[in-house]
């Protein structure tokens, strides 16, 4: 009974003025999480602190503050405090209380000495390639999930070898490794993928979640012969299949240009805790749109129109709710997006994983679905499908108001069930961005940029797909961005780098200063969305911008410990990822108030991992950004290939609107 009510709380109030049905965010979608407790100096004296609202609390919670065992703040309503006689010895809890009574306290944390935390981290060992060419290994793509069930977020870390590759290029490349770690920096273990998996953006997509609702998160990726879990076994020992437990493990599928266009491809589940493989089935669909066995790539059937391997290996995912809260989060596995383009519905019931459905946009207008007991149903004579739709990520979220997730696939979306939602027909983009954009507008809408002719970009109803704006352009329109940045325009932004301008959510341009194409963030405390920009050389030059209703500028960050102003690139020789892209680690919220966290990684040593929260002081009560189910799926999305920014599923200064009125 309290958890309905306080989703009454939280959960009922997102509805516009137009008559927009809400977006729901249900209890049972919601991990157990602790207030996240966190401090870090101030800016101008002693320490700031905050810590989380949960999506269960109750209308009316409030915090008391202690230091050092002692009250310092009471009656708290806000998830923030600046306590101008801390100290770096200081030692800061927070009381939970509803109506007075105590309804928890939270374990004690120490400041951070700095406005940053490095965590250690245990650098694989570089090797030599058959080519004869050395590599190395440097942090890539993380994600999080709670593997112990103490309300704490674990890292999960990829490590990236220097000679990964896009897939239009031959060569080799080192095994692509995966650890899992506390955020003191304790590893708990690490996979190795092996010599049949390729590094690369569009190779390994892992999906960390708790899939079983154990209260503990586990990791799905794919997965070979050969692929090592954190146990020391290989991961066909979890197979029940007897062809992938006799595979071969010591067998070499690269060829002689470093591709891996042969050979039998898995997946497999791993133990969050441990790291063990629990289970590993055959990857479906094959390299020849099969299921099982060593399948020879099909060039043909992929459109590969000359490099081998490239279309067909384009891999992304998602976790999505697809049968709504009382269910449980599906893994959705896809293959293909610049030809055919397959969706693979896996369920995990802490034992076993399960197919529940597959989707096969197999041609521009015909496509089939299969479901859990096989039986293949076709839809035929479309004007689009999902085929030659999808972008380089994807989005979930209940766009149609049933209660189930649905994947935006590109230009396409696929409903809970398997089938087609609508396809736009506008092709494949590099970016896509998913929230309540115009909240004026029923439901939710979809931002686009597009690689495919007549190219440009394309705002558009998340549920129907129609175009609410479009425009075209003369060539590949290869990034694109929606934020709330101007709080004079109700709704989103939105910009491309093709013309330059800033448009608000009707379409009307506001400016033509184009901001950074990267990722939105929420930093300094109000309610629109600051950007975390990237200038200088790919891997260098992260800092925060902040929009002054003209242009973008430098947000600095600054603290009483110095007379300097810094950006993250001064701290800690912090790097971006994934080179022209220039994307953190991870972005997410992921302790302390609502506000987000940034992680890079140190290019000095490439053994360090750099975590940074915000010391700027806030009014405002969120419920943990966790909470929200749009923006929790998109940090397990957010390592897919491209990675994008996560978004919410409602429209914030409403939020807060609605709560302060309520």
């Amino acid at each position: 009974m309290v958890l309905t009510a306080l989703f009454t709380i939280h959960y009922s109030l997102f509805i516009s003025p137009a008559g927009a049905q809400p977006y729901q965010t249900y209890p049972q979608q919601m991990e157990r999480l602790d207030r996240g407790v966190v401090a870090l100096p101030a800016q101008e004296q002693g320490n700031f602190v905050s810590w989380r609202l949960l999506g269960t609390d109750a209308k009316g919670t409030t915090f008391d503050l202690l230091r050092d065992g002692k009250t310092i703040a009471k009656g708290l309503s806000v998830t923030n405090f600046v306590d101008k006689e801390g100290t770096s010895s200081s030692r800061y809890s927070v009381i939970t209380k509803l109506r007075n009574n105590v309804m928890s306290t939270s374990a004690e944390i120490t400041p951070w000495t700095d406005l940053y935390r490095s965590i250690p981290l245990d650098r694989p060992e570089g090797g030599t390639g058959p080519d004869g060419r050395p590599y190395r290994y440097s942090p890539n793509d993380c994600s999080v999930g709670d593997v112990d069930g103490d309300g704490q977020y674990e890292l999960f870390l990829k490590w990236d070898p220097s000679n990964a590759h896009d897939n239009s290029h031959d060569g080799y490349t080192g095994d692509v490794i995966i650890d899992c770690l506390k955020l003191d920096g304790t590893k708990l273990w690490r996979i190795n993928l092996g010599k049949n998996i390729r590094a690369g953006a569009h190779y390994t997509q892992f999906m960390v979640y708790d899939f079983d609702r154990d209260g503990h998160a586990e990791l799905i990726c794919k997965t070979a012969p050969g692929s090592i879990d954190g146990a020391g076994r290989y991961v066909t020992e979890a197979a029940d299949d007897a062809d992938i437990r006799q595979a071969d493990n010591n067998a070499d599928y690269r060829n002689e240009r470093g591709r891996i266009l042969s050979g039998s491809e898995y997946l497999t589940v791993f133990d969050g805790q441990t790291g063990r493989a629990v289970h590993t089935i055959y990857y479906r669909p094959n390299r020849a749109f099969g299921v099982g066995g060593s399948a020879l790539y099909d060039k043909e059937g992929w459109g590969d129109r000359g490099t081998a391997g490239n279309r067909g290996e384009r891999f992304l995912a998602g976790v999505a709710w697809l049968d709504g809260p009382q269910g449980k989060p599906s893994a959705v596995m896809c293959r293909g997006y610049y030809t055919p383009s397959h969706l693979w519905a896996v369920d995990f019931d802490g034992q076993k994983l399960s197919t529940k459905w597959l989707h096969a946009s197999a041609t521009p207008n015909d496509y089939y679905v299969i479901d859990r007991q096989g039986r293949q149903t076709w839809y035929h004579g479309l004007k689009a499908t999902a085929y030659g739709q999808g972008a380089h990520s994807l989005s979930v979220g209940d766009v149609d108001g049933d209660g189930c997730d649905e994947i935006t696939y590109g230009s396409a979306a696929i409903n809970n069930d398997g089938t087609l939602l609508y396809s736009t027909g506008l092709g494949h983009g590099d970016a896509l961005h998913l929230s309540d954009l115009d909240p004026d507008h029923p439901g939710l809408e979809v931002f686009m940029v597009h690689e495919s002719r007549p190219y440009g970009a394309d705002l558009r109803d998340a549920r129907t797909g129609e175009r609410l704006w479009y425009e075209t352009a003369r060539d590949d329109t290869g990034r694109g961005v929606a934020a709330d940045i101007d709080g004079r325009h109700r709704g989103f932004e939105f910009w491309h780098i093709f013309n330059r301008a800033v448009h608000d959510i009707k379409g009307n341009v506001i400016s033509n200063n184009l901001p950074s194409c990267n990722f939105r963030i929420y930093w300094d405390g109000d309610l629109q969305d600051e950007l975390l920009a990237n200038r200088g050389r790919p891997y260098f030059g992260s800092f925060i911008e902040k929009w002054d209703g003209e242009k973008a500028v430098p947000l600095p960050l600054t603290s009483h410990l110095s007379s300097l102003t810094y950006h993250f690139y001064d701290l800690g020789h912090s790097a971006s990822c994934n080179w022209t892209k220039a994307t953190p680690c991870l972005q997410a919220d992921l302790f302390g108030d609502w506000r987000e966290e940034v992680i890079l990684w140190d290019s000095s040593d490439a053994a360090h991992l750099n975590i940074f929260t915000t010391n700027i002081p806030t009014s405002y009560a969120v419920p943990t950004l966790m909470h929200d189910n749009i923006y929790r799926l998109s940090i397990c999305w957010q390592n897919t290939a491209y990675n994008q920014p996560p978004h919410l599923g409602y429209y914030l200064p409403d939020f807060v609107s609605s709560l302060s009125t309520k």
